[in-house]
């Protein structure tokens, strides 16, 4: 039996914005359509480490990126995120609160160098502030678009280098209670 070739198919809510209680199979987008512009292809890829402990999460998530444009490094631990970290230079964290060994937030403390962007179904307050106050530039709970993330992310990096963490953090969250 012969290995077949299948296009991606991605997760996310209707054109209605409603989601359905069944994933659906979505035909890829152009890339256009996820954020990558036109004159941006001449650009270095930006690099994203993703760091989430659950495979199918990591797939939408790399599957998304990449047809985005983006280049990702992926970690299923949070000493294996510090590690590439470290060892690959990226231009994004992308990195899951709840992991087996290291918790997300001890995985950004260890990382000031590098912007993070927390992706966690953990979307309480707290939550939130702590992310904040160990340097995260955003933070995306799931549920959670997987074709807008790679435009998300963009603009994440754009405002970031426009105006710095609080930047982003402000266009995200309005004013926060400790600022």
């Amino acid at each position: 039996m012969g290995v077949g070739l299948a296009a991606p198919a991605f997760l996310a809510e209707d054109e209605s914005g409603s989601g359905s209680s069944d994933f659906e199979r979505r035909p890829a987008r152009r890339l256009e359509a996820v954020g990558r512009p036109p004159r941006e292809r001449s650009r270095r890829r930006l690099r994203v480490l993703l760091v989430e402990d659950d495979p199918s999460m990591r797939l939408v998530c790399t599957v998304n990126l990449e047809a985005a444009g983006f280049e990702v490094i992926a970690a299923s631990t949070g000493s294996e995120g510090v590690e590439l970290a470290e060892s690959e230079q990226p231009d994004l964290v992308l990195l899951d609160v709840m992991l087996p060994d290291l918790g997300g937030f001890e995985v950004a403390e260890r990382l000031p160098a590098v912007p993070v962007v927390f992706l966690s179904a953990r979307a309480s307050m707290e939550d939130l502030e702590r992310g904040r106050l160990v340097g995260a530039i955003d933070y995306v709970t799931k549920p959670f678009d997987p074709i807008g993330l790679p435009i998300r992310l963009r603009e994440d990096l754009e405002l970031l280098s426009e105006g710095g963490p609080g930047r982003v953090w402000r266009s995200r969250f309005g004013s926060w209670p400790s600022e």
